[in-house]
């Protein structure tokens, strides 16, 4: 067997590496081409906290057009990098916890990214000689230098897949509103409601809370017709899934004169803040009554009792959040339950502190980070806090406490909200008749939708909620409508 020449490290080069937080560690690559046997030791560049350690890696070495061996090896230290080395006409693939790494050299650059991501990149092709000329592979921004190897001539290939690529969603990741400046069509349509107060199934009358479920369709509480209904994707005639026209009560089968926010499961159970009752319903699919379950029908203080509940929220183990408006705080109702557990405020007083509540509304509860999400709708306060759960205190993420205004860091009486995948919060800001975007730790809106030049002008937003592709739905509690802003 030929020896091979050898790549020292010096400890000049060791240190520049280590301050960059970068390891070399060598891989060796067995090639055979028919009776020559060769050892071609790879030092490769890794750079750390993305590829876990012991990670085993598989390189080919192609030349000619055919696969002369293949070796596997596994890297002891944490690495982000899998470096792609090759002599003159090789062509050498690695791939490292799931992701494709892939690079051509010859003598030219190349660039060669490992896991979370996926990245590939060719070399421009360069003619080879007997014995190849070392090439450069640079893995992201730490060069890494290839063994010189003897090979027999060959024209440069393009680099192969060898692993189907892992997309990896962040909050930075496309599609994101917060990382462009496309956001939202400012000319709306209208998706519920013609703009003129009625009973019928294309009308509504001061529509306030709205949900769209896992099918993109929309609900709406038309709390002027006593009722809530349902709209298939693209129709404008909706069915009532909940009350009855214009007819009020305290029945099962009916709803009061105020409902106000609504929520839906997986399983389109509908849930109902059946406000002016002090009661929040649960509607089954398809069923023509609901039941209570949270509060008793009664207001007070005590917690078997609700006093006109606004926001509803429900997790995955069927947990009911509750916004309760005249008690100021919100309280959390296990399935089952005939008294609800103390999540937030108190019942002595409104305050504009965040450890109270001041007339909360609309209600985003985020079950991963278990975050509550309160709207204090109170125009001396205009707030939205989060408030995690366990904790005696929240934080204000938009809004200035007691500083309503129309700025881009005030809101004025905030009602409905949601969350996008990426944590980014939208509030109807009511008073000042528009929708703020707060991407995620920013407390600096962005007008959305409403007063914008040219585009829709809102009355008195009430809610606001996104499709699956993050069109926003604006419900205006005035307009008799419920308005579409379609994602650019």
């Amino acid at each position: 067997m030929n020896s091979l020449p050898s790549i020292a490290s010096s400890s000049a080069a060791s240190g520049i590496l280590g301050k960059l937080g970068l390891i070399m560690i060598p891989v060796l690559v067995i090639v055979i081409v028919g009776s020559v046997v060769v050892a071609v030791v790879v030092p490769t560049i890794l750079l750390g906290n993305t590829v876990k350690p012991n990670t085993t890696t598989t390189a080919s070495v192609v030349a000619n057009g055919t696969t002369a061996s293949t070796t596997t090896v596994t890297a002891t230290a944490a690495a982000a990098t899998v470096g792609a080395t090759a002599a003159a006409g090789v062509t050498v693939a690695a791939t490292a916890a799931g992701a494709t790494a892939a690079a051509t050299a010859a003598p030219a650059t190349a660039a060669a990214t490992a896991a979370p991501a996926t990245a590939a990149a060719t070399a421009a092709p360069a003619t080879a000689a007997a014995t190849a000329t070392p090439a450069t592979a640079a893995a992201t921004a730490a060069p890494t230098t290839a063994v010189p190897a003897t090979a027999a001539p060959a024209t440069t290939e393009a680099a192969t897949t060898v692993a189907a690529p892992t997309t990896v969603t962040t909050a930075t990741g496309p599609g994101n509103p917060c990382n462009t400046s496309m956001y939202w069509n400012t000319t709306a349509s209208s998706r519920a409601g013609t703009g003129t107060s009625g009973p019928g199934p294309n009308q509504l009358s001061s529509p306030t809370g709205i949900f769209l479920d896992l099918s993109d369709n929309l609900y709406v509480a038309d709390a002027g017709s006593y009722r809530v209904m349902k709209y298939a994707p693209g129709v404008t005639n909706g069915t009532i899934v909940a009350g009855t026209t214009n007819v009020s009560g305290t029945t099962m089968n009916l709803l009061s004169t105020g409902i106000r926010y609504i929520y839906v499961d997986s399983s389109q159970n509908l849930y109902i803040a059946d406000t002016y009752n002090n009661r929040v319903m649960l509607w089954p699919s398809g069923a023509s009554t609901g039941t209570i379950v949270a509060g008793n029908g009664t207001f007070g203080t005590s917690f078997n009792q609700i006093y006109y509940p606004y926001g509803v929220w429900v997790d995955s183990s069927s947990n009911i959040y509750v916004a309760e408006y005249q008690n100021q705080r919100v309280t959390k109702w296990a399935p089952g339950a005939t008294t609800g557990d103390l999540l937030a405020g108190n019942t002595s007083s409104a305050g504009n502190i965040t450890s109270k509540l001041a007339s909360p509304a609309g209600l985003v509860y985020d079950t991963l980070n278990q975050d509550l999400y309160i709207a204090n709708s109170a125009t001396a306060t205009s707030t939205v806090l989060k408030w995690h759960i366990g904790d005696h205190n929240a934080t204000v993420v938009a809004g200035t406490a007691g500083s309503p205004g129309n700025s881009s860091t005030q809101l004025s009486s905030p009602m409905g909200m949601t969350l996008d995948k990426w944590n980014n919060l939208y509030v109807a800001d009511r008073t000042n008749n528009r929708v703020q975007l707060f991407c995620n730790g920013n407390t600096t809106g962005i007008t959305i939708a409403g007063n914008g030049a040219g585009g829709t002008t809102l009355s008195a937003p009430y809610d606001v909620k996104l499709d699956s592709k993050l069109n926003l739905y604006v419900s205006l509690n005035s307009g008799a409508r419920i308005r579409l802003f379609a994602k650019l």
